[in-house]
């Protein structure tokens, strides 16, 4: 095959130029100006075949790799075949692609049988809104607007937007000369290469059609950055941005700026990707893309398998699965995906939430080739049943990445949890549902309602509000008035006290909200508080019956069995109706359906006594559970029809209607003492 590769030079930008418009393509791989900077640190060579493509050869460590053909998409197939003669004849190697672009690899649709392709997920580009970027409009973008407005007004009249052109190619080398310096010696290697990248565009820029912006303070150069237009996409693709990172809100603003001045009608911004590094990674997310320009690994398999076992290394790809629990210096980085799909939160609750909640919670998170893709945070409580004082997990923070969502990583993030809920011994874990459909078919049900209530005329009139303030003997008051109101309405609630009361006042701050004490005539007789920037809500109301009317009620917790044996040891028979009465003891076997949690799947023999109770499996031999009672009456259940009737939701006769024919079975369940009433009515 006739196939002249040749380095990329100045002199070959006219050849190559034509091939880069010739089909759609995202990536920033689409405009000549990539090649050119990566050309170095890739030993990126072309070849033109038949002057229809523009084909690749490159190297890391020696090993040779190629990218997807630069062409019309009808003369893919032909260029893809003849890159893949040349590798397989000329060099005798399989052909490995990298970094190939999403559009390239649906239209070729490449046999299984014959080609392995794997999405190089730490290597897709970052693809933003051009408007969006323009304007910083909205919550989400919010952050970055302020600080673009606190950059401009502590350096308002010292700093200048500039259009760059050849003739500043001095001012740039000083600037980065310096910024290089800055990063000391201990770099990823790439550093250098990017450096000397920008060294041979600057010495060459009138070659290039290229888009230059700067800002100067005081006359000095502080910033830089270099694009390129796509203009089959309607896309600026940003090359390099580079500022004084000691000047606050300077990135933000020549982000902005440099995309109003160069690029004021581009339709989608490519920041391309992140390298594989965290911190840059977060840093990309809380601009909040769009979408991403997918890239692939693509593998010729020989004989149906691998021919390189080295051909995943030259994706910055961390490959695999994983479910884990994040470090607490990890935590900060699920904002993102908080962000992403609870925007109605204002960005001070979310401050709130993760530097108070994150203090104490756990955070468990699927990763996919190092990406962040689902996640939820247990946030523990305090919660009192009658006399028992259980360390519940409330979760919260439920999240899959709108891209990823339907693929089935919610479900492996919540079986994890499930179990790990198990084993830690915990009777339940509850949550509050967005959609209680989505949580059905976990096992989660409905345990107790959210109260509504506002004061009454008078009330309003005659009462006098002061603000609890977050201290100790603020705090501590109100805890008691809480824990008396509680307990005198509810079997079941989180416990109060002044820590509690203190955490309760910073989140109400977050929403621009307080706390306030209702007192008649000096005596405290209710605690009240709204919250809210744009439209005030009523958060809560705990007050004494003669100064309030109840205005509604809805189902507000669901609830999910995690250790069977955790939860019924809390339950037992109803106190004797007559003192001196002999004390009961019941036994009833359960037959209980778990799909997910073996530990609780199969058959228990439960003794209920009216002071607790207590549960030992029952093994499939005969009499091998560790009891001799002889257990004739059996309830077949399933987790959440035990827990709904457990915690005073459903009646024992409209769960098991059928099995209730069975009259020692009603008479069991009859005198087992069920809750009444559950008050768990906290947001997060």
């Amino acid at each position: 095959m006739s196939l002249e590769f040749k380095k990329i030079e100045v002199n070959s930008i006219q050849e190559m130029l034509p091939f880069y418009a010739m089909r759609h393509n995202m990536t920033c791989d689409s405009v000549f100006l990539e090649s050119y900077v990566w050309k170095d640190y890739y030993n990126v060579r072309y070849a033109i075949w038949e002057n229809k493509a523009l084909l690749w050869l490159m190297e890391n460590e020696g090993r040779c790799f190629s990218a997807m053909p630069l062409c019309r998409e009808e003369d893919l197939p032909g260029a893809f075949a003849a890159i893949e003669e040349y590798f397989n004849e000329e060099l005798g190697y399989p052909l490995v692609i990298n970094l190939a672009d999403e559009y390239a690899v649906k239209y070729l649709n490449l046999p299984e049988d014959k080609y392995l392709v794997e999405e190089q997920v730490d290597s897709r580009d970052y693809l933003y809104n051009g408007d969006a970027m323009r304007s910083l409009a909205g919550k989400k973008l919010h952050k970055k607007k302020n600080r673009v407005n606190a950059f401009k007004r502590e350096y308002e009249g010292r700093y200048e937007y500039r259009r760059l052109c050849c003739s500043d190619s001095h001012d740039v080398w000083v600037f980065l000369d310096r910024w290089r310096q800055q990063k000391g010696e201990e770099v990823e290697e790439h550093l250098d290469y990017e450096v000397k990248g920008i060294h041979d565009i600057l010495k060459n820029c009138s070659e290039f059609s290229i888009h230059m912006g700067g800002v100067y303070i005081d006359g000095q150069m502080e910033a830089f950055t270099i694009g390129s237009y796509n203009p089959v996409e309607h896309m600026a693709v940003i090359h390099i941005e580079k500022a004084n990172p000691e000047i606050n809100g300077l990135y933000q603003f020549i982000n902005q700026q440099f995309l109003i001045e160069e690029f004021p009608e581009a339709e989608w911004v490519n920041r391309e990707d992140d390298m594989g590094l965290e911190g840059l990674r977060k840093a990309k997310m809380t601009y909040y893309p769009a979408d991403y320009a997918r890239k692939y690994l693509v593998e010729q398999l020989l004989n149906g398998s691998k021919g390189y076992h080295w051909a995943e290394q030259i994706a910055n790809t961390t490959a695999g699965s994983v479910l884990t629990y994040l470090d607490a210096e990890d935590k900060d980085e699920t904002k993102h995906l908080w962000h992403m799909c609870f925007p109605e939160d204002s960005e001070s609750f979310i401050e709130y939430y993760y530097k108070e909640k994150t203090k104490d919670n756990e955070i468990l998170v699927k990763k996919d080739n190092g990406l962040l893709i689902s996640m939820v945070q247990y946030n523990p409580y305090a919660v009192k049943l009658r006399g028992r004082l259980w360390k519940l997990d409330y979760l919260v923070g439920v999240a899959t990445e709108e891209s990823r969502r339907r693929e089935g990583h919610f479900r492996d993030v919540f079986v994890k949890m499930l179990h790990d809920e198990e084993a830690a011994g915990k009777p339940i874990t509850y949550l509050v549902p967005v959609n209680p459909a989505v949580y059905a078919p976990m096992g989660f049900t409905f345990i107790g309602n959210v109260a509504s209530y506002e004061l009454t005329e008078e009330a309003k009139k005659t009462l006098t509000r002061t603000v609890c303030q977050d201290t100790p003997e603020d705090c501590g008051r109100a805890a008691v008035y809480m824990e008396q109101w509680l307990g005198a309405r509810y079997e079941m609630y989180t416990r109060r006290d002044a820590a509690y009361v203190s955490r309760l006042i910073k989140e109400l701050a977050s929403e621009n909200g307080t706390l306030e004490f209702l007192e008649q005539d000096g005596r405290l007789v209710g605690l009240d508080a709204y919250w809210g920037w744009e439209v005030r809500e009523h958060r809560l109301l705990y007050a004494e019956d003669a100064y309030t009317v109840k205005t509604g009620e809805k189902p507000w917790n669901m609830a999910r069995l995690t250790n069977i044996g955790a939860l019924l040891a809390a339950f037992g028979l109803k106190q004797a109706e007559q003192q001196g009465e002999e004390k009961r003891m019941l036994t009833l076997g359960i037959r209980m359906n778990d799909s997910i949690l073996e530990m609780n799947n199969g058959e228990f023999v439960w003794t209920i006594g009216e002071t607790g109770s207590s549960l030992k499996a029952r093994k499939p031999e005969p009499d091998t559970c560790g009891c001799t009672e002889n257990v004739s009456i059996w309830l077949e259940t399933k987790p959440e029809e035990l827990v709904s009737w457990l915690f005073g939701c459903r009646k024992a006769e409209e769960i098991w209607g059928g099995q209730l024919e069975n009259k020692g079975l009603a008479e069991i369940l009859a005198q087992v003492d069920t809750v009444n009433g559950v008050y768990l009515d906290e947001i997060v």
